[in-house]
């Protein structure tokens, strides 16, 4: 590898650590707001519940890559904290969808308004044909790396 390349990834690798730390920071500072023991998984399910509206049990286990036992656990105390519930379907009485509860929605709505907020700070410091060019840019960088996983 030339030294410009690594040059680059060094700044590449700063810049990544700096999101990361701007994010944890953001989420703790959110998790202390609410009287929840929200973790980063927790927070992913809701938001994956929200934007899916419903979801079964080995969806969310599939999407977070944990087991179907860690899931159970982590549906146990989201619905111990009232912010998920989880429904028989009324065609087939085996299937339980897992959806958000009033409480959860609204969690989750305060939650994603504030990461609105944080990430609208984030962009005001480029121009607008630059955050499009920045998220163009990004989208192709992650299109690359899906594609390599696959």
């Amino acid at each position: 590898m030339d030294e410009q390349m690594q040059k680059k990834i060094n700044e590449l690798d700063k810049i990544k650590d700096t999101f990361f730390q701007l994010r944890r920071a953001f989420i703790e500072d959110q998790m202390k707001e609410f009287s929840y023991s929200l973790t980063a998984t927790k927070y992913s399910v809701l938001k994956m519940l929200f934007e899916n509206h419903k979801c079964m049990v080995v969806d969310i286990s599939n999407k977070m890559g944990l087991t179907s036992g860690a899931t159970t656990t982590l549906l146990n105390q989201l619905e111990k904290d009232k912010l998920i519930e989880r429904m028989r379907d009324a065609n087939d009485r085996r299937v339980v969808w897992i959806v958000l509860s009033e409480d959860g929605k609204e969690l989750i709505e305060t939650i994603l308004g504030k990461r609105d907020y944080f990430w609208m700070e984030m962009l005001s410091t480029l121009e607008k044909e630059e955050q499009e060019e920045y998220i163009r840019l990004l989208k192709k960088i992650e299109a690359g790396i899906r594609a390599k996983v696959k």
